[in-house]
């Protein structure tokens, strides 16, 4: 399988951060933190929300999360791969790079797809909600923000996931480093793909 390559490792701002809050769980006390990164994608907002969705592109560019499986596709789409609001679905996530033998699965539901329409972002909003642990124990909200850069040059792509409950404070001892490089990753090869594609 091959994947594409990267030349400017910094067209893309990750961070660590405090906690952000979220669609689904707001502002928590207890939150511990937030992985971000943003990258700026040179298409328009619609095919970068396609290739996000449509997880049968996912082999083709994404070294961190190479696969998912849906456990309930949509019987009104003709993509049985296309994730939707009430999507249930398992993310097979190469969290150390090193293929097969390191794969975690990881179980999510599909909230939210929402266009953006205000006076200063165009595009759309996509919530994943965590699903693999019970909710006392680790809550994890991922948000995608797919929007028009000023000047409708591009497209800013801003992805962040805020984790709380008592597990989050070992997610980001163990991991934190990781989900960091991971998620810079991820923006990389998306808008590698979706410009290739275009």
């Amino acid at each position: 399988m091959t994947f594409p390559s990267f030349g400017n490792e910094n067209s893309v701002k990750t961070e660590l951060i405090p906690p952000i809050p979220t669609p689904h769980w707001g502002s928590q006390s207890g939150a511990s933190f937030t992985v971000r990164a943003t990258t700026t994608i040179n298409a328009r907002p619609q095919p970068v929300l396609d290739a996000l969705l449509s997880t049968s592109t996912w082999p083709q560019w994404n070294q961190f999360v190479p696969r998912a499986s849906l456990s309930n596709p949509s019987k009104h789409s003709d993509d049985p791969s296309r994730l939707y609001p009430g999507t249930l679905f398992t993310e097979h996530v190469d969290m150390a790079g090193r293929g097969r033998s390191t794969i975690v699965k990881m179980k999510l539901l599909m909230t939210t797809l929402d266009e953006i329409d205000g006076p200063d972002k165009k595009g759309f909003k996509v919530v994943w909600l965590g699903k693999g642990y019970p909710d006392w124990a680790l809550r994890s909200e991922r948000v995608h923000e797919i929007y028009e850069e000023e000047g409708g040059r591009g497209t800013i792509y801003d992805v962040y996931e805020t984790f709380s409950g008592p597990l989050a404070w070992a997610v980001k001892f163990f991991v934190g480093s990781t989900l960091v490089r991971r998620f810079g990753q991820w923006n990389r090869e998306l808008g590698a793909f979706v410009e290739g594609s275009s």
